[in-house]
């Protein structure tokens, strides 16, 4: 919650600055900038420290970069470097736009290195552990699908909002036994969707 208030407090004094057309002084450019690098990577990085007492949890084998967010720093990238406002706005712009893009770079091989425990279920509960922590009770489930385009598994619930694992941060054989647990704790008939075609790896191919 700290970092998501400090975040959007940076936000607010930014847009702020870009709305008016206020030019803040270089140090005050400075100091928003690498705030705001380091609110997101604290943010991140937060995710490291955190456990929860399980019955069976997770390892995220790598960080997924956000395509969407590197596609539109890149594309604002461009359309400020043909602007014609004044070149250390416009470096501070670019700056803040990358904020975001940097840190889960640097996330990558972090996670690449820690491995860290980023899915957990305890009893009913099943915890996603991220920026933002969700919790849902498995026994509510009612269905499971799969987008084979994100490579997502998509978790419906009774009572709260979907949930989203992208199965190619963990390993298959986790996932297969997250989708045996999943379907044994729900209440309802959930199935592993038909569209899920997981590699396994035989012994065939590790000769």
């Amino acid at each position: 919650m700290k970092y998501s208030i400090t975040l959007m407090l940076l936000i607010v004094i930014i847009a702020y600055g870009t709305v008016m057309e206020t030019e803040f002084p270089l140090i005050v450019n400075i100091v928003l900038v690498i705030s705001l690098f380091i609110t997101f990577f604290l943010w991140e990085f937060n995710v490291l420290n955190k456990n929860y007492k399980s019955d069976f949890k997770m390892r995220s084998q790598r960080k997924v970069i956000d395509i969407f967010e590197l596609i539109n720093a890149i594309i604002w990238t461009l359309l400020l470097s043909f602007s014609n406002d004044n070149y250390k706005n416009v470096i501070f712009l670019i700056l803040i736009f990358w904020a975001f893009p940097i840190t889960q770079l640097i996330m990558w091989f972090i996670y690449k290195k820690k491995k860290p425990f980023t899915l957990f279920i305890k009893d009913n509960e099943v915890i996603l552990n991220k920026r933002w922590t969700q919790k849902r009770n498995l026994t509510e489930l009612t269905q499971i699908q799969f987008d084979r385009f994100s490579k997502n598994l998509k978790l419906d619930f009774k009572s709260k909002s979907e949930i989203s694992i992208k199965t190619t941060e963990y390993k298959t054989e986790e996932i297969q036994a997250l989708l045996k647990i999943l379907i044994e704790k729900s209440e309802n008939k959930v199935f592993i969707p038909n569209n899920y075609k997981p590699k396994i790896k035989t012994a065939a191919n590790n000769v």
